[in-house]
């Protein structure tokens, strides 16, 4: 039997179009798609010879790391965040390594820092309980912008412990989100340098105390809470301001044991605070295992897949997405965006009668850029919007997203430039009206976002 060339050039193609990655694209017909862009919400900047030296093989795939020098080790997980689009990673580390690891990737890094437990090369067991107020000053200068990964459990130290208390306390008050270490740890942790580790104390209920304590507190528990399920699912099903990272588990576990454990959490609706992560260390070869364990897991959405790659991250980090949803890598957007952070504290219309209204004000020194927008975070305590935003006299319409039952929501607006103005500008929020007895509305957070690209 005999073919047409267009026959078979047909056959070869729909060889090739099921052959690409299963996580979608972004592009448009007449350039080469790229894929869906991911955050990394955990990875590690450590040394090369963090765990020996030589480097001790992958326990999975038995591939021992060809990096010979830190150097080396950044440059590894650089190639794989720029093969898969990987725009953002959020690591953690010792603050030196850190430090180079963050002046290497400039902004497509966020800075974090691993205490109270760690290994310092070449296989040092260390504890160290940086101080309050010496972490804050890094914090606010805007070397570290993530506190974490807290690895207390390898300390012997629960969620709920007081010497936690203080971290808690500042990470709240100062926005900053939160990596806690939930779970599990490698096979005889408590024989090999951390002999006060328990498995208990990965337990993520442990944390409801914290929470209640520190209600607008940015966290996210790693691990995916494993082997914790019904725990992690009541945890963040009662607090819906807890997310979670599915590092380690997603490439630790075999296919089937993940694939069971990630759907268990998207049948309890949690699907829009699960968020991807690869505990990359000094085998980067766990990107692409991290990666495909999304790719391949067939009760997954390409939109569910995507929300755990790039838009869960996204709302939790409170990032102008825009920024990141285009064809180009974070690495060429320009860095002339500013952002003025107007509300650091809870602004509380609850409960509330009609008229009532709440103002912040913020001053512009230039009025001299391309576009705005505004990231407002709030919730409405029963369904019903009973609010209205004006900026300067303006009024500026909330979507529908915001309003989200004791759900802390994140909404980026874009506003017209014209209505800002040089000098003194004023956001107001009018309670409008009255609904039941949960009356009310509260504003957690209010930036500004101005381009001058």
């Amino acid at each position: 039997m005999r073919f047409s060339p267009f026959l078979i050039m047909l056959f070869i193609a729909s060889l090739l179009m099921t052959s690409c990655q299963s996580h979608r694209v972004l592009g448009t017909a007449d350039k080469a798609p790229k894929p869906y862009p991911i955050i990394d919400m955990h990875m590690h900047a450590f040394q090369w010879n963090k765990y020996g030296d030589p480097p001790p093989p992958n326990l999975i795939t038995g591939k021992s790391p060809a990096a010979m020098s830190n150097s080396e080790v950044i440059e590894s997980y650089m190639a794989e965040m720029d093969k898969y689009n990987i725009v953002l990673a959020v690591g953690s580390g010792e603050l030196e390594m850190v430090e180079k690891m963050q002046a290497r990737l400039g902004n497509r890094f966020l800075s974090g820092i691993e205490f109270p437990k760690y290994t310092a090369p070449v296989n040092r067991r260390i504890e160290d309980w940086p101080d309050v107020n010496e972490l804050g000053k890094l914090f606010q200068s805007g070397k570290l912008k993530i506190m974490g990964e807290i690895t207390a459990q390898y300390a012997g130290v629960a969620p709920n412990d007081p010497k936690l208390e203080p971290y808690f306390a500042m990470a709240e008050k100062l926005d900053i989100p939160a990596c806690l270490h939930t779970g599990f740890g490698p096979p005889m942790s408590p024989y090999m340098g951390d002999p006060d580790f328990r498995m208990r104390y990965g337990n993520p209920l442990l944390l409801e105390d914290v929470l209640v304590r520190h209600p607008r507190l940015r966290i996210y528990i790693a691990h995916g809470g494993y082997p914790f399920l019904e725990e992690t699912i009541a945890l963040m099903l009662m607090y819906r301001q807890v997310y979670l990272d599915i590092s380690a588990i997603n490439w630790l576990l075999t296919r089937e044991a993940f694939h069971d454990y990630l759907q268990r959490l998207v049948q309890a609706r949690l699907g829009k605070r699960i968020m991807f992560g690869t505990d990359q260390m000094i085998w980067p070869e766990t990107v692409e295992m991290s990666i495909k364990a999304i790719d391949s897991a067939s009760f997954l959405s390409e939109k569910q897949k995507q929300q755990i790659f790039f838009d869960n991250a996204a709302t939790f980090l409170r990032l102008d997405k825009s920024n990141y949803l285009s064809d180009t890598s974070l690495k060429n957007v320009k860095t002339d965006t500013k952002t003025i952070k107007v509300i650091n504290s809870e602004m509380r219309l609850r409960p509330a009668t009609v008229g009532d209204k709440m103002e912040a004000a913020f001053n512009l020194n230039s009025t001299g850029f391309k576009s705005a927008a505004v990231q407002v975070t709030g919730f409405d305590i029963d369904g019903v919007t009973e609010t209205e935003m004006f900026i300067n006299g303006q009024k500026i319409i909330l979507p529908d997203d915001i309003v989200g039952d004791m759900t802390p929501k994140t909404v980026t607006i874009e506003v017209n430039k014209k209505i800002l103005k040089e000098g003194k500008n004023t956001v107001t929020f009018i309670f409008a009206d009255a609904v039941g007895g949960t009356t009310g509305f509260s504003i957690l957070g209010f930036d500004l976002i101005i381009r001058k690209e």
